[in-house]
């Protein structure tokens, strides 16, 4: 490296003599960019656990576990949990559950609608704005999830093709 008392390289610093640089675009833009279905999901609805709600919650999970059984969206509820597994497992969870001598609900044919946008959290109203575009569907969303550039939403397989349409219709592209 030569030693100069200049700063930057004149090339750099005056804009005549500047190379033009072709800028690569790294970020997507705002706003929603698209929309994902994935099927073969059911849901567990774990409810009415009696003594202490913490352990009994943690018996139930400790017996799903040891079951082999891989589950996601677990949501604490007041006197329970609920989760989605994998469809193909629906009969093993109901035989777990049943062991475990709990009361509980199982719905099969769900599948989750993921609606993907750049920094979706940062984006102020975006996740009420999509929630709100299914509720005004009139689909039930078994449960709902979120991520940096996401929102999850779990519900009747046969919903989810309309959902998502819609979604795409009214959002994909639009500023949120």
């Amino acid at each position: 490296m030569s030693a100069t008392s200049e700063p930057f390289q004149r090339s750099l610093s005056v804009p005549e003599e500047a190379i033009a640089v072709t800028e690569t675009e790294f970020e997507k833009p705002r706003g929603i960019n698209r929309v994902e279905i994935r099927r073969g999901y059911c849901t567990a609805h774990v409810t009415g656990l009696q003594g202490e709600i913490s352990e009994a919650r943690v018996g139930v999970l400790k017996t799903i576990a040891e079951a082999g059984i891989s589950i996601d969206f677990l949501k604490l509820t007041q006197g329970g949990l609920s989760f989605v597994a994998p469809e193909g497992m629906q009969e093993q969870v109901a035989q777990v559950l049943e062991s475990a001598k709990v009361p509980f609900d199982i719905k099969g044919g769900r599948c989750i609608v993921l609606t993907f946008a750049a920094n979706m959290r940062d984006e102020e109203g975006l996740i009420a704005r999509v929630v709100s575009e299914v509720i005004g569907t009139g689909v039930e969303i078994d449960h709902l999830g979120d991520m940096h550039d996401r929102v999850l939403m779990v519900m009747d397989a046969g919903d989810g093709e309309r959902v998502a349409r819609h979604i795409e219709q009214r959002l994909v592209g639009a500023e949120a």
